[in-house]
């Protein structure tokens, strides 16, 4: 199977993304935990797909930027008509936003989707105000290792995406480069709260095969200075 390309791969991807899978629930709730109350906050979803997660995040306002328009189409809409909310097309590398406009960073399951990571640390911290919280998650290496892959199912058949397995060390040394100090650092695995997933998917017994596998890697980062 040949990997797509992010741009190409969630193009094909956009009108079922919607379909909550065992990673996105695990990201998802480990996102929980780690984000601070939003309320009076100015918040940034750097790669935030369809936009789902500005509606009920509480922030005093949130923008989304994501590289591919057909998954803000899918979703909250290109630019959005919503009070307090709008999204971007554009790059986490080379992000459309000023200097030091916002107080908690998201950074969502896209890192793996860069061969290098530096550059997408560098904007991360650019865009966020002395003290701001960055929360960055991605699919961890070790899942990786033990042959898990990102994939998606369009038209019937199985595809695979583009996937890098930088090594939680090469996130904290360009995250430390970019100015950031590391608050925390935790890993989702596979547990209870996804058994239904494989259950749904008619996969039982997969589900005993991946039980304690760390399959999501999260780390929350200050914005020094």
């Amino acid at each position: 199977m040949s990997a797509l390309s992010a741009r190409d791969g969630y193009r094909l991807w956009a009108p079922t993304y919607s379909h909550e899978t065992a990673i996105s629930h695990i990201e998802a709730a480990l996102t929980a935990e780690l984000t601070p109350p939003l309320f009076g906050m100015r918040l940034l979803d750097a790669g935030c797909g369809t936009g789902r997660r500005l509606r009920h995040a509480g922030a005093s306002s949130a923008v989304g930027v994501d590289l591919c328009p057909e998954m803000l189409d899918a979703g909250i809409g290109l630019g959005t008509s919503e009070p307090n909310i709008s999204t971007l097309v554009g790059d986490v590398r080379a992000l459309p936003l000023p200097d030091r406009s916002f107080d908690v960073v998201w950074c969502r399951l896209v890192m793996g989707h860069l061969p290098e990571v530096d550059d997408a640390y560098a904007e991360l911290a650019r865009v966020a105000d002395a003290g701001a919280r960055i929360i960055v998650t991605d699919f961890h290496p070790a899942a990786h290792a033990a042959g898990h892959r990102r994939t998606f199912r369009a038209d019937g058949t199985v595809h695979e995406l583009e996937h890098h397995p930088h090594p939680v060390s090469r996130h904290l040394n360009a995250a430390a480069a970019a100015g950031m100090k590391l608050v925390d650092l935790r890993d989702g695995k596979i547990g209870p709260d996804v058994r239904a997933f494989y259950v749904n998917a008619g996969r039982p017994r997969l589900y005993g095969a991946h039980l304690g596998l760390p399959v999501v890697m999260a780390a929350v980062f200050r914005r020094e200075g």
